[in-house]
């Protein structure tokens, strides 16, 4: 922990670093003088800034291939003293990459070059990722943890979704790190509305261990928590909230405000006027609504803060809901009056949620309530076990107003056949959903199309830009996986000018690109994309994002079947060994058709052996992006074939390019053809490696 710490304080001295004598010469100077030393200082605080920004990109960099080569390691076979040390490992890599990225925040905010952009986005969608990231977190520590947004609250406004949520963020993830036990509530409270924007204010509340004034008034200072004690017991670099309260204060001049008291727990918040999007369509939004009404609720849920929100939300959608603080008082509730729904938390005092389920089903009585078991992330024994004696739905907690919403019609829908199981797999909701992929490398394009078609997507492709921009002005699309580099039009133009037709709920747009730095993920954002995912694709990141942001409608769901990567029958595979490619992942994503990955190891063969000459040819012209594209696309392609070697000297080759490093390339360029050879001579022996095992009856 104090090692964390020095090493940020270390950063910042070298960003910092002047000369004491310098405020006593200081005094003596002419103004001339004094303006030429001012121009100086200020060119030298520039040279600090850039390379504090060059140092921390640099220590990315290799933080981030240690992390990826743990998460791959972590994939093998192991016992599970190695797996704990690579644990060890991937957390430590987190830490210390969450402190350079700190570190960068904290110079682009001194030197004056952190802007706050002004985009569509959706403050639900915000609070929802806020949840997904931090469940588990207050679920581990067995905190409550409560996301509270009345419904009377506009969610769609016009901000900097990426700064907000970094701000809520840091404050959650302090809330839960000095919190032991009761709850972390996020907040947001309407203050002022009118046609044109709304006034917020946004809390994180905690019951922890609180501060006095003392405390109070150094706590957003540079490298300082509350006290030395609690920088020794929780550790951290002190820096995350001096960020944060730049960053409100850059969003509304006056920063973020504090109410604590020792060992009363802490409230951190934010007030903020933004613009509400004009001529929203909320007319689905509506409709789903419009069923709930009059609808009879049973909730049971023990913790108040939550039976109090769920209360005020329901009560607004007109829903007749009724609350209880156990199983057994829940029972007598049902003996005495129907209801259409009850939601019921699967940890109570008592008789226990599943159990709760269990008594009433076992009833057989047909007026009985569609049940709802509310649970955590990774509850997923307890979610079969519940759809297998007949619960209706589940829902993940914290509760969000809109997976309300859905989980309640979707329940209330479904069959009084009780003995039916209902599906887990979200992917069913979307069976031949319309996706437009838009990507200019033909391998890339087979890989991306057969994983989304696995899926259960029906997929639409578009070479660049320009085509995606056309096609989706002719077509509706559900959701659209959009490549960066590209000719014609790149993907970020192109995501900018699609938001000009859409807004972020009409069609999601994801970026899907081989450059996966956090100024590459904030770019994507500041386009007008919603997420972002890295080359090589894994296919369950993919299939996540599709359960995350793909809209919701009613496709044509006979033409394909979705199958979920989460369902796929455990198949053994023991590929060969080799030590520059990865068979085992490049395979998974082609469904283990080995004829097809030959065929696409032959295209990247031909589509790249003569690179030198290509190469050499863009450059007589001046085509230098032309030039970085082509390594930048065999970055790509070689990545999601498996061939790491080759991958990594293409990225090698495009960062040179980037920078104008023509006689690096020029060394360099000479090992990709070797690298294409051994490829194809791999794979030529994994075919008779596989005629081999088929002959034995191995596989």
């Amino acid at each position: 922990m104090q090692l964390r710490k020095g090493l940020a304080e270390l950063f910042y001295r070298i960003y910092r670093r002047l000369n004491p004598d310098d405020i006593a010469t200081a005094k003596s100077m002419t103004m001339a003088a004094r303006e030429k030393e001012i121009k100086a200082a200020a060119a030298a605080n520039q040279t600090k800034s850039e390379f504090l920004a060059n140092v921390s990109h640099e220590i990315r960099t290799p933080i981030n291939a240690i992390l990826g080569m743990t998460q791959l390691t972590l994939k093998t076979n192991l016992d599970e003293q190695q797996r704990s040390y690579l644990k060890s490992i991937e957390s430590s890599s987190r830490i210390l990459l969450g402190i350079v990225n700190d570190m960068l925040d904290f110079a682009k905010i001194e030197a004056g070059k952190l802007s706050i952009e002004a985009i569509p986005f959706d403050l639900e969608e915000v609070l929802a990722n806020l949840a997904d990231m931090f469940a588990y977190r207050a679920y581990d520590k067995n905190l409550e943890f409560i996301i509270n947004l009345p419904t009377n609250i506009p969610t769609r406004l016009i901000g900097d979704p990426l700064r907000l949520n970094q701000v809520l963020v840091n404050l959650v993830s302090n809330a839960i790190k000095f919190t032991e036990d009761g709850e972390i509530v996020v907040s947001v409270t309407l203050l002022d509305v009118d046609d044109a924007d709304v006034f917020l204010r946004l809390s994180v509340t905690d019951t922890g261990i609180g501060m006095d004034e003392a405390q109070r008034a150094r706590l957003f200072d540079a490298f300082t928590q509350a006290d030395t004690s609690t920088t020794r017991k929780f550790g951290g670099t002190g820096l995350g909230l001096a960020i944060s309260q730049r960053i409100v204060k850059i969003m509304n001049k006056h920063g973020l405000g504090v109410t604590s008291s020792v060992g009363q727990g802490s409230t951190f918040f934010l007030e903020l006027r933004l613009p509400i999007q004009q001529n929203q369509d909320l007319s689905n939004r509506d409709a789903l609504i419009k069923r709930l009404q009059n609808k009879r609720v049973l909730a049971i849920e023990d913790n108040l803060t939550t039976r109090e929100m769920l209360t005020e939300l329901l009560r607004s959608y007109n829903v007749d809901i009724q609350t209880c603080r156990t199983a057994e008082e829940g029972l007598k509730q049902l003996d005495q009056q129907p209801f259409d729904a009850a939601i019921v938390d699967w940890q109570l005092p008592g008789i226990s949620g599943l159990e709760f389920c269990q008594e009433v089903l076992s009833k057989q009585d047909t007026a009985s309530p569609k049940l709802i078991l509310a649970t955590n992330y990774h509850a997923k024994d307890m979610i079969e076990q519940a759809q297998s004696i007949g619960v209706a739905d589940y829902i993940v907690k914290p509760y969000t107003s809109s997976a309300l919403v859905r989980v309640l019609c979707s329940a209330l829908s479904i069959s009084t056949n009780r003995q039916a199981m209902p599906s887990n797999n979200r992917l069913k909701e979307i069976c031949s959903a319309p996706v437009l992929l838009v990507e200019d490398n033909d391998i890339n394009q087979i890989i991306a199309r057969e994983m989304l078609q696995h899926a259960g997507m029906q997929v639409d492709v578009a070479r660049n830009g320009e085509e995606a921009l056309a096609m989706v002005l002719a077509k509706h699309y559900a959701l659209v996986l959009m490549d960066i580099q590209m000719p014609v039009m790149d993907g970020l133009t192109a995501a900018e000018k699609i938001r000009g037709h859409y807004s972020y709920q009409q069609l999601p747009i994801i970026a899907m690109t081989a450059n996966s730095s956090s100024d590459d993920i904030e770019r994507s954002h500041s386009a007008g994309m919603q997420d972002h995912i890295s080359k090589p694709i894994d296919e369950q990141v993919l299939i996540q994002a599709l359960e995350k942001w793909c809209v919701r409608g009613d496709y044509q769901r006979e033409q394909t079947s979705a199958v979920s990567v989460h369902n796929k029958p455990a198949v053994a595979r023991n590929y060969p060994n080799h030590s520059d490619i990865d068979f085992d992942n490049a395979l998974d994503r082609l469904g283990h058709n080995v004829a097809l990955y030959q065929s696409l190891i032959e295209r990247l063969y031909s589509d790249y052996h003569h690179a030198p000459q290509q190469i050499v040819e863009f450059l007589s012209k001046g085509q230098h992006d032309q030039a970085k594209r082509f390594f930048h696309s065999l970055k790509g392609a070689a990545a999601n074939l498996g061939l790491l070697k080759l991958s990594n000297i293409a990225a090698q080759l495009e960062k040179s390019m980037a920078s104008g490093a023509v006689d690096e390339v020029a060394d360099h360029i000479t090992r990709l053809d070797p690298m294409l050879e051994q490829a194809r001579q791999a794979v030529a022996d994994l075919v008779l490696w596989q005629q081999r095992q088929h002959t034995t009856g191995k596989q």
